[in-house]
């Protein structure tokens, strides 16, 4: 591809056609008769003499700075041929235009395309023809990269909802992108998120949990329903040793079972620390046991001072207290199975009663009405009953439900 090259010098004619040897070229600021400075070269670093004097082939360097001129043309006389005002230099890519598949090749340390913008306009824009205004790529004055947005706002601004994909292949590994409500960053596939400091690995979530190296600072006591607890907070409101009833079949984690149990004293050592040996000594080196509660109710231990419970005491801490029964009475029936007596009388003679029925006697097996008095001795015996109710099983207990108890480790 080839391109015509932009104008090496600026030349002007006279009207005759022929060029404007010794013309005059004045420049100044646009709209005004305030000399404004051009340039021998492209560094701008020495101005031409203003006016320009042109060359016996009308020609001149002039070199154009940021600012807009007015151009006054005149012969060598000094009169005035034209003048043209609002001029400046090209301040887009409309100079040059390439177009086709440019190839830039370098074979220098250097680099290999070199934009330097002096004005204030965008240094690099990539625009699709078909949308021009809505998708381009761009770098702007502050250096700041947009896509899709023709005013990045930040050193890198992908606008429009767009993903950032890090890729391998052609293939999606991690892709960071947002929206209006959300932020999101997605390791695709099997892939582990890592968090690293300094190439130590901080912080790992994976497809089934997150572990980390480096303590996540929790506030001390949680006051929203989005604040998580420090296990030193959970171990305030539950701490391990605290028995509770469960109304599972199976101790739920972190508990076990009340069950007389030996569990490891380094594996449980907060249990073990909590209770030590008060329900059992395991195997007196390595395990312990916890309390074996199937069966039984639990009770306060110390003596009560308070009122009509005044007096009442539990067992120590770990100590067995066998059913008992308070001091009380029963109420009893007595009965009388029947009873006589025998007697003696040293005339034969008996008391008994009359047909009249009033006292009488009989001496031999006559009966005569009256009491005749007779000095007689007895002798006999009673047969006395007495009955008390009974009831009950084989021990003393409340109306109960079974549960498990469950003790906190």
């Amino acid at each position: 591809m080839t391109v015509l090259t932009p104008a090496a010098k600026m030349q002007f004619f006279a009207a005759s056609g022929i060029p404007l040897a010794g013309g005059l070229l004045y420049t100044y600021a646009a709209g005004t008769t305030t000399p404004s400075a051009t340039y021998t070269d492209s560094s701008g670093g020495t101005a031409n003499s203003n006016p320009i004097v042109l060359d016996a082939r009308g020609e001149a360097n002039v070199w154009l700075g940021a600012a807009t001129y007015k151009f006054k043309l005149c012969d060598s006389t000094n009169t005035e041929i034209w003048t043209v005002d609002n001029i400046s230099a090209p301040t887009s890519a409309l100079s040059p235009v390439l177009s086709g598949n440019v190839t830039v090749a370098s074979n220098s340390s250097g680099a290999a395309l070199k934009v330097t913008q002096t004005g204030t306009g965008a240094i690099f824009v990539a625009q699709n023809s078909a949308d021009p205004n809505l998708i381009p790529f761009i770098v702007n004055a502050s250096n700041n990269v947009g896509i899709q947005t023709s005013a990045p706002s930040a050193a890198l601004d992908v606008a429009n909802n767009g993903a950032i994909w890090l890729s391998n292949s052609g293939v999606a590994r991690s892709i960071i992108s947002a929206d209006g409500s959300n932020s999101y960053y997605s390791a695709e596939g099997a892939r582990s998120i890592v968090l690293k400091a300094n190439g130590t690995t901080l912080f790992t979530i994976n497809t089934t949990n997150a572990t980390a190296t480096i303590p996540i600072v929790l506030p001390a006591i949680p006051t929203t329903a989005l604040q998580a607890a420090t296990k030193s907070y959970v171990d305030q409101v539950l701490p391990p040793g605290c028995i509770m009833p469960f109304a599972g079949t199976s101790a739920p984690t972190s508990w076990v079972a009340c069950d007389g149990s030996a569990i490891d004293r380094t594996t449980y050592a907060a249990l073990f620390a909590a209770i030590g040996t008060t329900w059992g000594i395991g195997n007196d080196t390595t395990t312990f046991n916890v309390p074996d509660l199937r069966g039984m109710f639990v009770r306060g231990t110390g003596t009560n001072a308070t009122g009509s419970s005044s007096g009442a005491a539990g067992p120590a801490v770990g100590a067995y207290a066998a059913d008992t029964f308070a001091s009380h009475n029963h109420s009893a029936s007595s009965g009388d199975y029947g009873h006589s007596h025998g007697a003696t009388s040293s005339s034969a003679q008996f008391i008994c009663l009359g047909s009249g029925g009033g006292p009488g006697y009989a001496t031999g097996g006559t009966y005569s009405q009256g009491l005749v008095g007779q000095s007689t001795t007895a002798t006999g015996y009673a047969s006395i009953y007495t009955t008390i109710g009974n009831t009950g099983s084989t021990e003393t207990k409340p109306k109960n439900y079974g549960v498990l108890y469950i003790i906190k480790t």
